[in-house]
This record gives C-alpha cells, sequence and structure tokens, in this order.
C-alpha cells in the first residue's frame, strides 16, 4: 500500500505537532491523575511505579558512584523492604530477574556528561522521563497517524488527545524502568515501513525485539501480540497476506525472546564468574517465573469472588480524561461503547474493524492468561495494558468513525448548496 505523502504534506510537521500535544499530558498531567502507591503519596517521582522506577535509578548511582562495583545487574537498595527506595551505598542486593540493560547506556551518558553526584544524577533522570515523554508520544502519534494515511482518513485532529488522554500512557510515559517506547517500536516501524515501501526490515524487527526484551520480560505476549497486529494492520492485500505478515512479525518477536532469554542466561553466570553453571544460572535468572506465570499466590483463583471483585474495581478506573473537572471515561465505559459499537456493526464491519476488535480482546486478555499472579497482584499494571490494547483499539476506532460522520456531514452540505 504505497500512498502518496503529499496527501499529508507536511507529514513530519503533524506528527510534530500531535507530538507536542500529547507530551503536554504526559510531562504536566492536567486530569491530575493520581496513585497513592505509584508515588508513595507524593513521596517519590514516578506516578505509576515508583518501586520499579527507583530500581533503574539506584542501579545507575551505584554504577557511577561505586566504581569498583563493576556488576551491571540491576540492584536493591536495603530501604526496600521498608518502602524506602532511596540509594545506599551498602547492603543493596543484586536483581537478576529482568536484565534492565537500559542502565548500561544511561551509565554511559551520565560519565560521559561527567554527572558524578547523587543531586547531579536526580537532574539527570528528569532528563531521561522527559526524553521518555517525548519519545513515547512520538511513537504513539506516529503509529496513529500512519494509520490514517493507509485507510486514506484525513481527518486526524483527535490523535493527539487520544494519546494524552490516555491514562494508562500518562501513569507510564516517564517510567525508566519499563521505557514504554520499547513495547511500540517494531509496531511503529512496520507501520512506516509498510506504509511507505510495502515491506519491512525483519533484521530490524529483531534486533528491537531483542533490546525490548534485554529491558525485560514484562507484556510479553501483549508486545507480541501488538507488533503482529501492526504489521496485519498495514499490509495490502487479501486476509491471506495480512494474515502472514502478522505471523512473520510475531514469530520475529518469539525469537528474539529465545535470543534474549539465552543472553540473560549466560550473563547471569558471567556475573559469578562462571560459578555457576547454565543450568543454574536458567535457575536464578527465571526463579519467580512459575510463581508468575502458573500460580495463584496472594491472588483470588480465576472468576473467584475476590477476583470479579478486583476486575470491577479496575473497570471502574479512568481510561481516557482531559482535564480533572471535564470529560472522562471509565474502562467499563470504553468496553461497554465498543461492544454497543460491535454490536450495532456486526453485519457491516470492514475487515479492519473487525481486526481491531481482535487485538483488543486478544491483547488485553494475553497477559491475565499468561502471567496471572503478575497482573492481579500489581493494579496499576491494567492501566497500562488496557492502554496499550483495549484503548489503542478505541482510539482507532474513534478515529475511523469520525472521519465517516464528518464527511457525511461535509457531502450533506456540498449536496445542500448545489441546490440553492
Amino acid at each position: 500500500m504505497q500512498l502518496n505523502e503529499n496527501q499529508f504534506s507536511p507529514a513530519y510537521l503533524i506528527i510534530a505537532l500531535h507530538t507536542a500535544i500529547a507530551v503536554f499530558f504526559f510531562v504536566f498531567n492536567p486530569q491530575g491523575l493520581n496513585f497513592p502507591y505509584g508515588n508513595g503519596n507524593g513521596k517519590f517521582l514516578d506516578r505509576a511505579d515508583s518501586y520499579s522506577d527507583y530500581i533503574v535509578r539506584n542501579t545507575i548511582k551505584r554504577n557511577v558512584l561505586i566504581e569498583e562495583d563493576s556488576s551491571f545487574f540491576p540492584i536493591f537498595t536495603k530501604g526496600y523492604k521498608n518502602n524506602d527506595y532511596n540509594f545506599y551505598v551498602d547492603n543493596y542486593i543484586k536483581y537478576t530477574s529482568n536484565l534492565s540493560l537500559q542502565t548500561v547506556p544511561a551509565t554511559i551518558i551520565a560519565k560521559a556528561l561527567n554527572f558524578n553526584t547523587e543531586k547531579k544524577l536526580d537532574m539527570f533522570f528528569g532528563l531521561l522521563r522527559l526524553a521518555h515523554a517525548l519519545t513515547f508520544s512520538l511513537l504513539l502519534c506516529t503509529f496513529l497517524f500512519y494509520f490514517c494515511k493507509s485507510q486514506q482518513l484525513k481527518h486526524h485532529f483527535l490523535i493527539p488527545f487520544l494519546v494524552g488522554g490516555s491514562t494508562g500512557f500518562v501513569f507510564f510515559s516517564q517510567n525508566l524502568y519499563f521505557v514504554s517506547s520499547l513495547i511500540l517500536m517494531p509496531a511503529v516501524l512496520i507501520a512506516y515501513q509498510l506504509c511507505n515501501y510495502n515491506r519491512f526490515s525483519k533484521v530490524i524487527v529483531f534486533m528491537l525485539g531483542f533490546v525490548f526484551f534485554l529491558r525485560g520480560y514484562e507484556f510479553a505476549t501483549i508486545f507480541a501480540i501488538l507488533t503482529g497486529f501492526s504489521a496485519a494492520l498495514f499490509a495490502s492485500g487479501n486476509w491471506q497476506n495480512k494474515a502472514k505478515l502478522f505471523a512473520v512479525a510475531f514469530g520475529i518477536i518469539c525469537l528474539s525472546f529465545v535470543a534474549a532469554l539465552f543472553c540473560h542466561i549466560v550473563l547471569v553466570a558471567a556475573d559469578t564468574n562462571w560459578a555457576l553453571s547454565i543450568a543454574d544460572s536458567a535457575k536464578q535468572a527465571f526463579s519467580t517465573v512459575q510463581m508468575r506465570t502458573s500460580s495463584f499466590k496472594n491472588v483470588g483463583a480465576p472468576f473467584s469472588p475476590d477476583f470479579l471483585f478486583r476486575i470491577q474495581q479496575r473497570w471502574s478506573m479512568v481510561a481516557f480524561s482531559i482535564i480533572q473537572t471535564g470529560f472522562q471515561i471509565s474502562q467499563l465505559g470504553v468496553i461497554l461503547l465498543m461492544a454497543f459499537i460491535l454490536v450495532l456493526r456486526l453485519k457491516t464491519m470492514s475487515n479492519i474493524e473487525s481486526m481491531i476488535f481482535t487485538y483488543s480482546v486478544a491483547g488485553y486478555l494475553s497477559w491475565y492468561v499468561f502471567a496471572y499472579q503478575h497482573i492481579m497482584w500489581h493494579v496499576m499494571y491494567d492501566w497500562y495494558i488496557f492502554a496499550l490494547t483495549v484503548g489503542l483499539a478505541f482510539s482507532l476506532l474513534m478515529i475511523i468513525y469520525l472521519n465517516a460522520g464528518i464527511e457525511l456531514i461535509l457531502k450533506f452540505f456540498k449536496q445542500g448548496f448545489k441546490h440553492v
């Protein structure tokens, strides 16, 4: 599907404008979104998950301020057991369940720019958070813009408000642990390349997938499905071609996952100066996998009263908002609205709409199916996966229907003027 760039000229300026509006919401949070556990009632800096955010902060501080420690694995500082995330030079323990290798380039940059005190490093982390918000906003706006381009939708002014108004994106846009832009990079690359060149680079998608998993394994199923969804969404041709490209993109992410697992095991062994065997290194690296993926530890069983209560709580949370006292719609509101649209358009739905609805359900449920204990234990993660799946699908559908409505109104007025 190769389209004339002049249809959306100047494309890059439009994306830049959308990004600037969306990043305003990410940084300044006019919605007044707050999650007390996330920021420790204002004590810590991240809105959603300071526990994770400070793992990265303290690891970089360890790397810069304690030169004799050459380990690159992230750390828990000694205050963590008391909900104290501040940096301490002694008695920290290594966190080997995720590599969190975003700390490596961040450490190199900090040293190169001579951020060599805690105060300077805190300023550096502020810059990193801004960079994360800007990159995340840019990728989201680019994805939605190229969707408009591929579907020849002229009216895309909603994009920055759908992006900036998404609660999950606002909460997780600046987190130094999750680096949310990484989950979007393969999908956006595929969207751009299929839109402009009718093909995408499998090697680059593999490398981006590999980088994502070197950061961590959270939301791996959503990452793989989102990447495959992008390939199918932007592919030209019939269903068979779309399904083929979905399988190719999804398979590439799976291969990058396997490569990252192997790299993780080797790095654990190397960190012990090869005192551990490969088998023992694997056990150490993935010691929490069974609990996260196949246990009900400290959470209610699926469809139990506790499960239903927690789902009711989550679906009552805000999904989209613009200002604190203005328009808000809950997750349940989004789900019900999409269900209404599904019933209304069941017989007339386009292939693209069907694909979007399917992605929203498959993506959202995937982490509940394959990492049940993890998502049930961490309520704030539901905001994020909802935004990446159902919320993203909702945004795509709203853009489609807004364009259809505007075109219908314009057609009505044009026909009216002809009869004047």
